[in-house]
């Protein structure tokens, strides 16, 4: 039955682009005319090689079968702060279909210098709520899950759907429940992490145990004495967003260790922290 829907929304879709002439103004004619929300309409007119004109700029490095794959897709960001925010904000760009997010807190002056949700009109707002909304303004067809809690009281319902998850944490505890979660749920985690020059992106496998062994007893990284400057977070969430996309994807990744990236000295290595063969 669901394979015939499908066919018959296809035929569908081919007729109302002949009549319309036009990708966008098709889609938006199958989402009046079908229970179709629009990134399930976005992500069909790829799979037929039309692609909607706001990915155009894609379809060179993903494809159309690409796009369609992360339009379909489910991620959840733990961590809406100086990464979490950048990873929100390309993900939801490169068309994800689905941002289930999750943080606690609220917007402080002091996120300002390096926060892309943060400005002066969002201090002491939640940054779910804000992420909600900038998710809204730059692509309506993301749908949008927030969750204003810690990680540790996130319901095993939150974690449905979900494919890949973005560590944005910064906290190292909350970071190896998340790796815990992880591995229980069979889910793969893009793990990164910041502090003055200096960042770590990690691709962790279920049950690899790479944060644990990166992190060992350890209670704070090394940000709580270096702090943020504005251009590492960017720097480090344009790595984990590329790293996550080749997960989906079904490109290969470096696993079994961390990137370490050391902008100060413009330095990049891969350290294996497991034995692989």
């Amino acid at each position: 039955m669901t394979q015939i829907r499908d066919e018959s929304r296809a035929r569908l879709f081919e007729k109302l682009l002949s009549e319309a002439g036009e990708v966008d103004a098709a889609i938006r004619l199958l989402v009046t005319r079908t229970d179709l929300g629009q990134r399930r309409a976005e992500a069909l007119a790829c799979s037929l090689g039309h692609m909607p004109v706001r990915y155009r700029y894609n379809e060179g490095t993903l494809g159309c079968l690409g796009q369609q794959r992360l339009l379909e897709a489910t991620v959840m960001i733990v961590g809406l702060g100086g990464l979490g925010g950048y990873v929100l904000e390309q993900l939801a760009r490169c068309g994800l279909g689905k941002l289930v997010a999750v943080d606690p807190d609220r917007f402080e002056v002091t996120n300002l210098n390096r926060q892309l949700l943060a400005d002066h009109t969002s201090i002491g707002l939640l940054k779910v709520e804000t992420a909600r909304k900038r998710v809204a303004s730059v692509n309506p067809g993301v749908e949008f899950i927030g969750y204003e809690m810690k990680v540790e009281d996130l319901p095993e319902a939150a974690y449905e759907g979900v494919e890949l998850i973005f560590d944005c944490l910064d906290q190292v505890p909350s970071r190896l429940h998340l790796e815990e979660a992880g591995t229980r749920l069979n889910l793969s985690i893009v793990h990164g992490a910041i502090g003055g020059w200096y960042g770590q992106v990690a691709v962790v496998a279920p049950a690899s145990g790479i944060l644990t062994a990166l992190y060992g007893t350890k209670e704070a990284g090394i940000e709580k004495n270096l702090g943020n400057p504005t251009f590492t977070p960017a720097v480090v969430a344009s790595l984990m967003v590329s790293e996550g996309i080749k997960v989906l994807l079904g490109k290969p990744v470096r696993e079994g260790g961390v990137y370490f990236a050391d902008l100060l000295t413009d330095t990049w290595e891969f350290v294996p922290l497991l034995r692989t063969g």
